[in-house]
């Protein structure tokens, strides 16, 4: 069965478009991305997607080479370790809204969901934060993700995967049955 999963995937990959390469810097990227993908993901309120997880930290500045680590835990407890250092805060969700408030040392900031699944939470920061200089959007991959082959995997590596969701899941009835009808008339013009 995996294995037919796979195929399918592959057969989907090969017939949806690429990610268009004008695009970027991650944010441009997460634009294009992030309106495909949303229906895929999930909210705030199913702990067991984000919750007691090893969240790594993705940035595309050259000069980033912190490994910083971000873990939600029950009760409220939100651990931040940078390069294995670790400080204690907690997290906490506004209201019924996909929206976290996040505190440590003493600062709280309020993020929203952009999207969140096992693999990626992208939060946004209230607020414009492009007018101020600061980054869009506040990336965080599920550690196993960030690494192949025993190294760290670049962020437009991890954009492709994050693409790859709306790849694998948007192809439609219509683009099957074209390829169904295509692969049978190639097996009857073949005999």
């Amino acid at each position: 069965m995996a294995f037919e999963v796979k195929i399918f995937n592959d057969i989907s990959k090969s017939l949806s478009p690429d990610l268009p390469p004008n695009l970027g810097s991650m944010d441009e990227h997460l634009d294009y991305i992030l309106p495909k993908i949303r229906p895929y993901g999930e909210d705030i309120n199913e702990g067991k997607f984000w919750m007691r997880k090893r969240w790594r930290e993705v940035r595309e500045d050259e000069g980033f080479h912190e490994a910083i680590l971000h873990i939600f835990n029950d009760g409220g407890e939100y651990l931040l370790a940078i390069d294995g250092n670790v400080m204690k805060g907690s997290w906490k969700q506004l209201g019924t809204y996909n929206t976290l408030i996040l505190e440590i040392s003493g600062k709280n900031e309020l993020f929203d969901v952009s999207f969140m699944n096992g693999d990626f939470l992208v939060l946004t920061k209230h607020g414009d934060q492009t007018r101020k200089g600061l980054r869009r959007y506040f990336v965080l991959a599920h550690e196993p993700i960030t690494r192949s082959g025993g190294r760290e995997v670049d962020w437009r590596n991890l954009m492709e995967k994050m693409f790859n969701l709306w790849r694998e899941n948007s192809l439609s009835i219509v683009a099957w049955l074209v390829f169904v009808v295509a692969l049978g008339l190639i097996l009857y013009w073949s005999f």
